[in-house]
């Protein structure tokens, strides 16, 4: 058998070499993988000594090493697999830098059981970023000769080829900019709301104020913040060939030898952006990278035997025509060979714009609005929608945008994602054919005469679209980047309706006609201007997911509380007398403190998060006899106003499964019962005058630690030998009065990513930051001057590893 498949290797080699026999990048690429194949035992086994820890992260697959590595019978075809098997495993870690997707089998339901038991870690670290190496240095040494004028790089080439990869190489090696800053621009792009993406980058203003500024405000901010700044800005994925020039005076003035680097498809938006240089252009093979991806991914995924790669072989149009310019045979693949459950929620994320970044907690709630994933007696559709979400991401099917800083096999600690645009067309395109969904983007001149039974509409169109009229029988509407909608004809006539959505849409009023939508599940009222909640609200008696939040202090029917089918709550400072209902909560958000903790919190045990504000003493009693009875609750936050105390008479140690905790107000003390696996822990205003190293430094199971604002005031912190275990994300923010911190060795010994911002007093990083090995990012924010120079000078010996350490300040 081993003989076989082996051959098969070499079938899938030659049929991709013949395909390109003029592409020199390509031939050298086969070379050196059948080499590679035919390396000997001590290659093989330092290889696998020095990649130990990534190899633990796919178990399975170094369990197919060990176990081929001890068949003596087959010792030459055994080795021979085993290399090229790494090969097609480094290819698939690479998978998230190209966004491209890997197909396997259905995967049965205790496979999926077993799957969420794995440690799965999500990231590509910056060394496992094969390839592009020249290119990057060629990139790298062009910035500096290109004099004090700020200039424009580009790098140019068809989807999926590399440009993003290629970008990040140069970003994560450069130093000696004040300020470096990453945008994804994508699709439709609208400048101002570019400008202000670059402004929450840059300066970290505030989202809800930067929607209340024009352009002509957003563009003084950002020149006035940058013109002072020596900075490099990446920005991804440029598609409008008039954005360079509606953006460009943000950036007059500027002559310190700042930098902007493009990616884009066009070569016109390259020319147009710096007429003086040319591009870095991206053509390697044609866009056969994407399916050496997919292929390395599919082999190594999927059963290892003859006969489930030939099937892949035969299956496969190896052409490869150039003028297509894509991959989408294999790229349809991944679709056909997708199970029929994970088909719906891969379709549905088509609905949302290109590039955009999707918050995985709400996925999964339109997921079980729309009906695709279903709970049962022993598990919850939630965890059962977090396996989906694996699934799609171990498929390649989606990227990772923003990461939890906590747990391992969570939903791959995926917090938002993002789909590439080449799968995000396949998935429209498939959609099309079955009716699926539709999209109107502002491309488009008329609206459609019949939408489908999913609309998403993209950009501002016409108040009054007449959705009404031509499509009766539409059960989902989603809105991005539009700026008024009415709503009152849409309710009227799309009786069908499950999900409306219409988040940072200005619609004002919510019609009293929405309590005749008898099937919603899913309303998404976030920043939406609104000014009211009729009554009629509490008629939506099949609501799953309410959210109202960043609408001001709405008044909330007292109808509402009774909802029985209500699993997910996001208010904004409301305060109910009692809850009569909710016998399925999940979440209840922003909700304020008041008597009803002490009538209803107990009888809430569905409860697994909770974030309560205007806390205060006199709740103290009701809630310490309420907690106990929440056995399911993960996450919770207390929250006070002004000087009002935190209660933290609380047992908390009886949360079993409580791995979250948020606590923002005066602490007279530090609780000495935290849960027993707190995984992230968040203070803010707790005005401790003891350093809360040494007693946080105790928790085993921690993994995030964030001292925010006034959560202490004292000068000195020390982090004793052998604390903090398990931490890997410790972030600093705002301790005003901090002027030392002190690391003994041995602790924080899994340290990767350091935020240290507005620290103001600090004088310099702690010397056992050198014995923090595992460090892979330190992200310094509003520092002073003499503070950032330090850390680029004599301080870069305390953090600068054998394998790189990403410098990010802002």
């Amino acid at each position: 058998m081993l003989k076989s498949e082996f051959k098969l290797l070499e079938q899938f080699l030659s049929k991709a070499n013949r395909s390109h026999n003029n592409d020199e990048d390509m031939n050298e690429w086969l070379k050196q993988l059948r080499d590679a194949a035919y390396k000997g035992e001590d290659i093989i086994d330092e290889y696998i000594l020095k990649n130990e820890r990534r190899i633990r992260r796919r178990s399975h697959i170094k369990r197919l090493i060990l176990s081929l590595h001890s068949l003596p019978g087959h010792r030459r075809v055994g080795k021979s697999i085993i290399a090229v098997q790494e090969n097609l495993r480094m290819i698939f870690s690479n998978k998230d830098r190209y966004g491209i997707n890997i197909t396997r089998d259905p995967v049965p339901i205790k496979a999926l059981e077993k799957r969420k038991r794995r440690d799965i870690n999500p990231e590509i670290d910056d060394d496992e970023i094969v390839g592009f190496d020249d290119d990057a240095r060629r990139v790298v040494r062009q910035l500096p000769a290109l004099g004090e004028e700020l200039r424009v790089i580009t790098i140019v080439g068809m989807g999926g080829l590399g440009k993003t990869t290629l970008a990040k190489k140069v970003y994560n090696v450069l130093l000696g900019f004040e300020c470096m800053t990453w945008v994804t621009v994508g699709q439709n792009c609208q400048e101002v709301k570019l400008l202000r993406e670059l402004i929450k980058k840059t300066i970290r203003r505030d989202p809800e104020e930067l929607k209340k500024m024009e352009k002509e405000n957003l563009e003084e901010n950002l020149n006035g913040y940058l013109k002072n700044k020596r900075f490099f800005i990446v920005m991804d994925d440029v598609w409008e060939d008039g954005l360079w020039d509606s953006i460009k005076p943000v950036f007059r003035d500027i002559r310190n030898g700042s930098r902007i680097l493009f990616t884009s498809r066009s070569y016109s938006i390259a020319k147009a952006a710096d007429p003086y240089e040319d591009p870095q252009l991206v053509e390697k093979c044609k866009g056969l990278p994407l399916a050496v991806i997919v292929l390395g991914g599919l082999l190594s995924k999927n059963a290892f035997n003859a006969l489930e790669w030939k099937r892949v072989l035969d299956t496969l149009d190896w052409r490869f025509d150039p003028s297509t310019k894509d991959c989408s045979e294999v790229l349809a693949l991944s679709y056909r060979d997708m199970p029929e459950y994970l088909k719906p929620c891969f379709l549905y994320i088509g609905l949302f714009p290109g590039n955009a970044e999707i918050r995985s907690s709400k996925l999964k709630m339109l997921w079980i609005a729309e009906g695709f994933v279903a709970g049962n007696i022993r598990k919850q559709a939630e965890d059962t929608a977090e396996e989906y979400l694996e699934e799609l991401y171990e498929r390649s099917l989606i990227q990772v945008a923003t990461k939890k800083s906590y747990g391992r096999s969570r939903t791959c600690g995926i917090k938002s994602c993002r789909i590439h645009d080449l799968l995000r067309d396949l998935a429209i395109a498939v959609s099309n054919e079955f009716e699926f969904l539709s999209v109107f983007g502002n491309q488009d001149t008329e609206f459609p005469l019949k939408a489908r039974r999913r609309l998403s509409i993209h950009g501002d169109v016409s108040n009054e679209v007449p959705l009404n009229k031509s499509s009766p029988s539409l059960q989902s509407l989603l809105c991005f980047d539009q700026m008024r909608l009415n709503l009152i004809p849409l309710v009227e006539g799309l009786r069908f309706l499950r999900v409306i959505d219409v988040q940072d849409v200005d619609i004002g009023v919510l019609p009293p006609e929405v309590g005749r939508l008898i099937h919603l599940r899913f309303l998404g009222l976030h920043n939406t201007n609104l000014k009211g909640l009729p009554l009629t609200v509490g008629d939506l008696f099949n609501l799953q997911t309410f959210d109202i939040r960043s609408n001001g202090k709405l008044k909330v029917p007292a109808s509402v509380w009774k909802l029985k089918e209500l699993r997910h709550f996001y208010l904004d400072w409301c305060s109910p007398q009692q809850i009569e209902g909710f016998p399925n909560i999940q979440t209840l958000n922003g909700i304020v403190a008041g008597g009803w903790i002490q009538k209803s919190l107990f009888k809430l045990t569905t409860l697994s998060r909770l974030a309560i504000t205007k806390t205060s003493s006199d709740h103290e009693n009701a809630l310490a006899n309420a907690l106990p009875q929440l056995g399911r609750l993960r996450y919770l936050a207390l929250k006070t106003e002004g000087q009002s105390p935190v209660p933290t008479n609380l047992q908390f140690s009886d949360l079993q499964d409580l791995y979250l905790l948020t606590l923002f107000g005066r602490l007279g003390r530090l609780p000495n019962n935290f849960p027993p696996i707190l995984m992230k822990l968040s203070l803010r205003s707790s005005r401790h005058v003891d350093d809360p190293l040494p007693i946080l430094g105790q928790l085993q199971s921690l993994e995030s630690l964030k001292l925010l604002k006034d959560s202490y005031t004292g000068t000195r912190m020390v982090c004793p030998s052998s604390c903090f275990p398990k931490l890997k994300f410790l972030t600093f923010d705002e301790l005003d009065n901090l002027q030392e911190w002190e690391v003994e060795d041995g602790a924080m010994t899994c340290l990767r990513h350091l935020v240290v911002s507005k620290c103001k007093k600090l004088k310099m990083l702690p010397e056992g930051l050198r014995h923090a090995y595992s460090l892979q990012e330190l992200e310094l924010a509003g520092m002073p001057i003499s503070f950032k120079n330090r850390v680029r000078g004599e301080d870069w010996q305390k953090i600068h590893r054998t394998t790189s350490v990403t410098l990010n300040i802002r």
